[in-house]
């Protein structure tokens, strides 16, 4: 009896006689050669070694397609996840500096509003703030901070300070919360909690605040540093600047050394109110020369000054 021919290449439908069982020939749809299947002993047909080669490869190639997209897609997101990478690299360093202009930006706001106060106090009173003020036996009361209030906007709570005695005495200690945020840095972790500054005068003999008494801008070299940023352990009242009888240094440590707040740079304001940025390595020299008012130094600073 006949039996139904599937030819592994057009997949067509052919009924065969027995007798052309085990025979090869061409197929009846597409031309090709083909090879029926055989009868074994029992009768049973036995498909040609070349249907299941056949079959097989019909199989792969479905297998293989169906892999395909997926190799694809995942060849395209590994190569725009390295181009990510190797621009992310290379662009790191000005994204970096980037960063870092815009944060010390936030410290030039303060200091400038700062210098402003401290210049209008001196247009007002002939001279620049005492550095800390004292009671007629020479006690300790507290920082040029408390008297610049008014001009810095905050009357008010300078009118509630009581001036007649020091800044840890019951009546000023409720008013530690009350700092102005001009006097704490925006990047420092713990300055406004803490009730904090981060912005200092340099005092000490050859300086602006020399123990004699608080010089005025009139006169005075150009540029001549007023403010520096340091690292915060004093509260925003409280005496505390940076005396260069202890050095006067690039480092971290609070109210000690002039920078601590960014990375391998600080920030600082002068008289005229510009801001400058120096690296941490700039020369002791220049540092020295710019706290002067009187030394009459040459000092090259237009690379330090930001437009």
């Amino acid at each position: 009896m006949p039996f139904v021919f599937v030819c592994p290449f057009c997949h067509n439908k052919t009924k065969v006689l027995d007798r052309f069982a085990g025979q090869t020939g061409p197929c009846v749809g597409c031309g090709k050669s083909v090879t029926m299947p055989k009868f074994n002993e029992h009768g049973v047909l036995i498909p040609s070694l070349e249907m299941h080669i056949k079959t097989k490869d019909k199989r792969s190639s479905k297998r293989a397609s169906g892999w395909m997209p997926a190799i694809v897609a995942s060849a395209a997101i590994a190569f725009v996840i390295m181009v990510g990478l190797v621009s992310v690299l290379y662009l790191w360093p000005n994204l970096r500096a980037s960063m870092q202009r815009v944060a010390q930006g936030r410290d030039f706001d303060n200091m400038r509003a700062i210098a402003k106060a401290l210049n209008a106090y001196s247009d007002r009173y002939g001279t620049y703030p005492t550095p800390i003020v004292v009671d007629p036996s020479g006690r300790k009361l507290y920082s040029w901070r408390v008297l610049i209030l008014p001009f810095l906007g905050y009357e008010d709570l300078y009118k509630k300070f009581e001036l007649s005695q020091p800044w840890d005495s019951p009546a000023n200690t409720n008013l530690l919360r009350e700092m102005p945020t001009e006097y704490a840095s925006p990047n420092s972790e713990d300055a406004q909690t803490s009730f904090e500054t981060n912005y200092v005068l340099v005092t000490g003999a050859g300086t602006l605040f020399p123990p004699s008494g608080p010089l005025s801008p009139a006169g005075i070299d150009k540029p001549t540093l007023l403010l520096v940023e340091t690292q915060n352990n004093n509260a925003w009242c409280a005496p505390g600047d940076i005396d260069i009888g202890r050095g006067f240094r690039v480092g971290n440590k609070p109210m000690v050394d002039v920078g601590g707040l960014h990375r391998d740079s600080f920030t600082a304001m002068t008289v005229d109110e510009e801001s400058m940025r120096f690296p941490s390595n700039v020369p002791q020299t220049v540092l020295d020369a710019l706290i002067t008012p009187n030394g009459g130094e040459n000092v090259q600073t237009s690379t330090f000054l930001l437009p």
